[in-house]
């Protein structure tokens, strides 16, 4: 504020300021896939959406998809991702500020069983841009901004819930004991214990 040689530009040329303005990229993801509620052996495909809400550009961005032992033979996964050891991975991706990429993959619905599972877990594992309220180190559980929400838009969850329709069946004939020449009636009996309905279901009697 001294201004020693009277220009009236005050202390000139011994003192400078200089702003940065570090990049922001607030990133939020979500998972969907088009039939909750499948068969056994059905291919399913899951869908997930990077959202980016700026105010800056995300590059270098990196989504992990933890796969569940519920599901197999991943196919078709898309903008290069990968699968490796129950895992998916995409990195370098790049999402402009107000527009968000969608990532899918190909699934085959697994029979169930003990110790099986078919929830999948997501996140944003790397970004070159600093997100205010997310932080890839920490799990959901995490308020890094302090609104209530948890560490709320860049993990998410999603379980199917594969139909089971308990099947069985049992014969009968209106005379165990006939003549030779007489003609007689079998019947079968074919139940379903559920919870779901049971379709498609084929039934073969040999005939001796």
């Amino acid at each position: 504020t001294i201004d020693e040689d009277g220009d009236g530009n005050g202390d000139d040329d011994d003192e400078d300021q200089l702003l940065i303005d570090p990049q922001i990229a607030d990133l939020s993801l979500s998972k969907s896939v088009d039939n909750p509620n499948p068969n056994v052996g059905d291919i399913i495909t899951y869908s997930i959406t990077v959202s980016n809400d700026g105010p800056d550009d995300a590059t270098g961005v990196a989504v992990e998809d933890v796969v569940p032992n519920g599901l197999g033979n991943i196919s078709s996964i898309s903008n290069g991702g990968s699968f490796n050891a129950g895992i998916i991975s995409w990195t370098g991706l790049n999402i402009t500020a107000g527009d968000n990429l969608v990532l899918s993959y190909n699934a085959e619905v697994l029979p169930p069983g003990p110790g099986v599972s078919y929830l999948n877990s997501i996140q944003i594992t790397d970004s070159d841009q600093f997100d205010p309220d997310s932080d890839p180190n920490t799990d959901d559980t995490i308020d890094e901004d302090g609104d209530g929400n948890g560490d709320d838009d860049d993990e998410d969850q999603l379980l199917i819930d594969p139909q089971i329709a308990d099947l069985s069946l049992s014969k009968s004939v209106d005379n165990p004991n006939p003549n030779v020449g007489d003609i007689i009636t079998y019947s079968i009996t074919v139940s379903n214990d559920g919870p779901d309905d049971a379709t498609g279901v084929a039934v073969e009697d040999v005939v001796p």
